[in-house]
């Protein structure tokens, strides 16, 4: 997206820190809920719809099995149990350069994304302290990564470009440093404590005897749903914050050859079954601003329908 595009956005959002409450497969209710309303609608119906999965998920399950109803109404999500209730604090950055190379910035447009940060809480960064006692300020994310730099610890972050003039969006990553670099630095703990050597720094970050400790807590309490909770932000952001109408993601393989991506491809799961759980379709038609801007072949391509997106209307209706 164009820089002034970015500014934009950025100079007409709040400043202050953004809070954000998950608990397990709450995205479940999140796209369920706004076409409820009051009167609610059949629980047939929605499982009749591309929705339907959703219903499965543990907290909206619970909750049919409590009020035994035929109809599903938006209070009633309301009453869902939280399990492993967490807070997040939400910020945002850019990512890119106008005439960057989109090889290195993994972009499919020349330009910038916007970045929504999903940064730990006050509460972790404090047992990270407390657990890790870190040697250095060398942590487990990459500095040179879309991380937040004022003071917050980026647990994952979603690259963002949005197209204001159509009001559709593109999710170009859902990616983690710091859980990915926890499972890394906590084999390296673990191979160091079996030699003997549970003193040594791993990663110019602790001794492993801490670290090992603190990896599991992270690991245990995050890993299962970090992107689902990034995900679940961002597309709540996109559309409450923006107004986003469209929202579009990419297919594994199209976005490597948008991204030019070629080695080191980030997990398949990410750009599969993490969009299909939200239920995004997956279509051979893709977003104008994209083909637009796209080289040569990779338009003609996606003209023809020779390559794959995922897609949600911003509207989330019941079909």
């Amino acid at each position: 997206m164009d820089i002034r595009d970015a500014n934009e956005i950025l100079a007409g959002l709040p400043k202050e820190r953004t809070v954000y409450r998950y608990c397990n497969d709450e995205y479940a209710a999140q796209l369920l809920a706004p076409n409820l309303g009051a009167t609610g609608l059949p629980v047939r119906e929605i499982r009749a719809s591309r929705w339907g999965r959703l219903l499965d998920r543990k907290p909206v399950a619970a909750v049919l099995k409590h009020c035994g109803a035929a109809v599903l109404c938006d209070h009633h999500l309301l009453a869902m149990p939280r399990e492993n209730d967490r807070s997040y604090v939400l910020t945002l950055g850019l990512w890119g350069w106008r005439r960057g190379d989109r090889g290195y910035y993994q972009t499919s447009r020349s330009g910038v994304n916007l970045v929504l940060q999903v940064n730990f809480d006050r509460e972790h960064d404090r047992t990270y302290q407390r657990m890790v006692r870190p040697v250095s300020k060398r942590d487990l994310n990459q500095s040179s990564h879309p991380i937040c730099k004022r003071g917050r610890t980026t647990m994952a972050w979603v690259r963002l470009d949005i197209d204001l003039a159509s009001g559709q969006a593109l999710i170009e990553e859902v990616q983690t440093d710091w859980l990915r670099g926890a499972g890394w630095a906590r084999s390296s703990a673990i191979r160091a404590i079996k030699e003997g050597r549970p003193n040594a720094v791993i990663w110019e970050v602790g001794a492993a005897k801490r670290l090992k400790p603190y990896c599991d807590y992270v690991l245990e309490r995050h890993a299962g749903d970090w992107a689902e909770v990034a995900l679940s932000a961002a597309i709540e952001f996109l559309i409450g914050e923006i107004g986003i109408s469209q929202i579009w993601y990419h297919d594994s393989e199209t976005g490597a050859r948008l991204k030019k991506i070629q080695w080191s491809k980030p997990p398949r799961s990410i750009y599969t079954s993490l969009p299909r759980s939200f239920c995004l379709e997956k279509t051979s038609q893709a977003p104008d601003f994209v083909v637009s801007t796209a080289p040569k072949v990779l338009a003609r391509r996606m003209k023809r329908g020779q390559e794959s997106f995922w897609r949600m209307d911003a509207t989330r209706k019941f079909n």
